[in-house]
């Protein structure tokens, strides 16, 4: 028995041993496939660059600038949520103080009615008791309450000394949020400030790009420049990057057609296919009006294979959600996730901009697959 025991717990040791060596080797896998997508990301930003180096000095200057806003927009989203986390906290903790004030006066007031009624009994009534030499049943009774009378007031003494010690402790605990709170407020109205400075940088910039484009023409072969640009970027990104293992607990996106939500809430502001200005340019996707600064949610698990900013389509982000499938995301104002990122469906990837020269707040939203595209309205609920 003995033999069969010291058996049991090798094969265990061993079994353990294999499951580690496993898992080892799992992780290492992915973080392979992790630093290969990385670095074929990392190649096609570079060839992209090199693309757009032709662009004039202003597009280089609005490139910059959006890019800065992008990165101060993001600071500022994770410093509201940040904000409004602690606000709830603090929140928690004034409720709980409140609560625990009352529940003080109750416990006091209690205690204060248990000691009068000792005090009007007196230690002397059991005494007197067997003195009398009351009926056995009856003094029994009366002993036993007087045993759950001590206790019951013992218990609430102790309830009022651990309502006294939480009371205590939560105080410093409510000043020292109030105090974090303060100063993440201040940092957020830092961010603010330097957020409506590089807007108005990017207002001058816009301003020098309207004096450039001239005519119709000329603002048709820049529309024609730049979805040329993002198609380039597409394709590379079908050719190099996608396919990737989506995990087995993630549902397929072609199960989802008809069921997903849309990106961000708003009004559709074209129609899938239609010509743009008037061009032979079309519409591969939907603009949808949105305000700025709110969430752009990924509509399905995937892993974002591009994140950056790109003539045209200004600061995007492309997210693969295997099988062939792509759903991409332009003109936003920040990036909140970046290339090599796992994301679920409803998870925050960017927020509602104007980025890509864009005039109004929106978002520019594409499904492709296999490299072509197809109506958002056919996927989104």
């Amino acid at each position: 028995m003995l033999l069969h025991a010291a058996n049991f717990r090798k094969l265990c040791w061993v079994l353990l041993l294999l499951t580690s060596t496993v898992a080892s080797a799992d992780n290492d896998k992915t973080q392979r496939e992790l630093n290969a997508l990385n670095e074929k990301i990392g190649s096609l930003k570079k060839s992209i660059s090199k693309q757009q180096n032709e662009r004039s000095s202003t597009a280089k200057a609005l490139r910059n600038i959006e890019k800065d806003i992008g990165e101060l927009a993001a600071k500022l989203h994770h410093t509201s949520n940040k904000r409004d986390e602690q606000q709830r906290k603090l929140n928690e903790l004034e409720s709980r103080q409140q609560q625990l004030r009352k529940q003080q006066i109750s416990q006091k007031a209690l205690i204060a009615e248990q000691v009068r009624n000792a005090y009007t009994l007196g230690k002397e009534s059991q005494l007197k008791m067997l003195l009398n030499q009351e009926q056995p049943e009856k003094l029994s009774r009366t002993l036993t309450y007087f045993d759950y009378f001590n206790r019951a007031r013992s218990e609430e003494l102790s309830k009022y000394r651990d309502t006294l010690t939480e009371l205590n402790s939560i105080k410093p605990a409510i000043e020292a949020e109030a105090q974090a709170l303060a100063e993440t407020n201040s940092e957020l109205l830092r961010q603010q400030q330097a957020l409506l400075q590089q807007k108005q940088q990017r207002a001058n910039t816009l301003a020098g790009i309207d004096r450039d484009i001239v005519t119709k023409t000329s603002s048709l072969n820049t529309l024609d420049k730049e979805r040329k640009s993002l198609e380039s970027v597409l394709q590379a990104v079908e050719r190099e990057i996608t396919n990737i293992a989506i995990p087995a607990s993630y549902k397929p996106f072609s199960a989802m057609r008809g069921k997903m939500p849309w990106p961000v809430k708003g009004k559709l502001l074209n129609r899938y296919g239609a010509p743009r200005q008037g061009s032979a340019v079309t519409w591969q996707g939907i603009q949808i009006a949105g305000r700025e600064g709110d969430s752009v949610l990924s509509i399905h698990n995937g892993r974002v294979v591009f994140s950056d900013w790109l003539r045209g389509a200004g600061l995007l982000i492309i997210v693969d959600h295997g099988g062939g499938y792509l759903s991409l995301y332009a003109h936003n104002q920040s990036l909140l996730r970046t290339e090599g990122d796992w994301v679920k469906g409803g998870e925050a990837v960017a927020t509602v901009g104007n980025s890509g020269g864009q005039r109004q707040a929106g978002l520019y939203f594409e499904i492709r697959h296999k490299g072509l595209p197809t109506d958002p309205r056919r996927w989104c609920q």
